[in-house]
């Protein structure tokens, strides 16, 4: 990237004070060809490998299975026997339960809500899944939050989720041409460069990269970024790096 950009634009940034890493990441883009930046950072990526994270709350079976058999897409209608076991002590169950397998079918196969069906969605950011939108450390999958709202929309059931499961976060070791092709799902790396802008994935990495420059004390692991990626495919126990236990998560 310093030969990209060159000294002038490289003491440009040592000389700024930027708040938020998407200034750094702007004004090298003011100051350098867009697309041989993106392109310089999509060679990168694709020669490198990363860590990505998957966030979510477990029954202590799940957490067994997920060490052993790895992460497998969203299939709705195997969640009805979880979800079962989990609000069936709430004091509603009876009258809602016959209820359940036409809201799993609408937010499932449906898509009336989440539209995860199919799916595994992981960050790039460790932090921005802990200490920035943690709501599914907290509360559990997007599919399993949008049953709950929908059988019990009082948030009672939100609190089952979180009194039956414990938060565990994934770390999945992934090919850079994999998460390439994750974190532009509709578009390619290569159409959005065509369309004169730079793609998200390789948005992140420039003002990450700029703002260190800036900033040389900036920790980039408290970087609470959104950059997320979606697979459709399951993924295997061998490219599981571990599983982190979030005990200051637990709010039973």
């Amino acid at each position: 990237m310093r030969d990209l950009v060159g000294q002038p634009t490289i003491d440009g940034l040592i000389a700024s004070d930027f708040r938020y890493v998407e200034d750094a990441g702007d004004f090298i883009s003011k100051s350098t060809n867009i697309e041989t930046i993106s392109t310089a950072i999509g060679e990168w990526l694709e020669e490198n490998e990363f860590c990505i994270f998957h966030g979510t709350r477990l029954l202590p079976e799940e957490k067994r299975s997920v060490v052993r058999d790895g992460l497998r897409p969203l299939a709705a209608t195997d969640r009805e026997a979880r979800l079962k076991e989990i609000f069936s002590s709430h004091p509603s169950w009876v009258s809602v339960e016959g209820n359940l397998a036409s809201v799993i079918e609408d937010v499932g196969p449906g898509e009336q809500q989440g539209g995860r069906e199919g799916q595994v969605h992981f960050s790039l950011s460790r932090a921005g899944l802990v200490d920035g939108f943690n709501h599914y450390l907290t509360h559990g999958s997007e599919f399993d939050q949008c049953v709950a709202r929908r059988l019990f929309p009082d948030g009672t059931g939100l609190q089952l989720l979180e009194a039956r499961t414990d938060p565990v976060l994934v770390h999945v070791r992934i090919e850079g041409i994999e998460l390439i092709k994750g974190a532009h799902p509709y578009f390619s790396y290569r159409e959005i460069v065509e369309m004169g802008e730079i793609p998200g994935l390789g948005s992140t990495f420039l003002n990450t990269w700029a703002f260190k420059v800036a900033k040389p004390s900036f920790d980039i692991a408290t970087l609470k970024t959104d950059c997320c990626m979606m697979q459709r495919h399951p993924t295997s126990p061998e490219r599981i790096l571990r599983t982190e236990a979030l005990d200051h998560l637990l709010l039973k």
